[in-house]
């Protein structure tokens, strides 16, 4: 794939996944044992990353791993996969952050995660690179997700809109302090998040991105598809794609990734969220996140 005409900067975590996978969730209490473990880079935001630059945007990644060994390892698979990773800090004595994600076998998971380094990321991050590194400051959009310092994700979306960039934010992990008015141009989240954000009822709102004074909302609905609902126009709805589901791990953030790359190529977002609704179905065909991508998107494509 080419690059896009417009880079894209992401603001978010990164961490070492351990993947264990097992029969069902264990109760409080219950010791089970699980039927395979694996090891690879994850984070909300390094995901998304990942999945934008295989999608074709020149990605630049903010945030923090440790100087361990697992920190090494993020590094290469985000250079890998084409991402700049010169604005990501490596302080001491913090180590990277890790998430432990439980997979049952019809493909559902549970995540809990340990922040670690991305609790040292700073909005200050963003604002030098935007300063000294003038080229980013063109990008189109900003993408930023929770899995760091909220107080944190939002300073650096009002750094990046005061430069004039777009801003988008995967509102997952829930918000804690709730979303502040006019934070971000695109919310991007699932029906649990959207009920968080917009009302248990959100369903029947007629336009979610009016209600949240918003350009444009995307909910990722699983197999019931995508519904878009952009200021001024009735909502969208995109279906899911059929497949064969092993592992949803990953999904939402690809579907996330993908929609920005194209967004920054100058997509419409109806458009750009079919590319990555498509994306993002076959990547629950696969085990495992960002590992599995570029072979998805490859499939998506076919």
């Amino acid at each position: 794939m080419t690059h896009a005409s417009a880079p894209l900067l992401v603001f978010g975590s990164i961490n070492q996944d351990i993947v264990l996978s097992v029969d069902q969730f264990p109760e409080p209490g219950q010791t089970l044992m699980a039927s395979g473990t694996q090891t690879a880079i994850g984070g909300k935001g390094a995901n998304q990353a990942i999945a934008a630059a295989l999608a074709g945007a020149h990605t630049q990644m903010v945030g923090a791993v440790g100087q361990d060994g697992g920190g090494t390892e993020a590094l290469a698979a985000l250079e890998s996969a084409g991402v700049g990773t010169a604005l990501i800090q490596r302080p001491a004595d913090i180590p990277t952050g890790t998430a432990y994600i439980c997979v049952r076998g019809d493909g559902e998971n549970t995540i809990v995660v340990d922040p670690g380094a991305n609790h040292a990321v700073r909005t200050q991050q963003a604002e030098e690179a935007l300063t000294d590194q003038p080229e980013i400051s063109d990008a189109g959009w900003a993408l930023l997700s929770l899995e760091v310092p909220e107080r944190e994700a939002f300073g650096f979306a009002a750094s990046a809109r005061a430069r004039g960039l777009r801003t988008a934010l995967n509102a997952s992990p829930l918000l804690q302090d709730g979303l502040p008015e006019g934070a971000v141009d695109l919310l991007i989240v699932n029906e649990g998040e959207a009920a968080a954000v917009a009302g248990s009822d959100w369903a029947q709102s007629p336009n979610l991105a009016d209600q949240l004074a918003m350009e444009a909302v995307v909910v990722t609905q699983g197999g019931a598809g995508v519904r878009m609902d952009e200021r001024g126009a009735d909502p969208a709805h995109i279906p899911a794609i059929s497949v064969t589901v092993l592992d949803t791990t990953g999904c939402g953030d690809a579907f996330a990734g993908v929609l920005m790359s194209r967004l920054c190529r100058g997509e419409t977002l109806p458009d750009a969220a079919a590319a990555a609704a498509r994306c993002a179905g076959h990547v629950a065909e696969f085990s495992g996140a960002s590992a599995s991508y570029r072979e998805a998107f490859a499939r998506a494509e076919g």
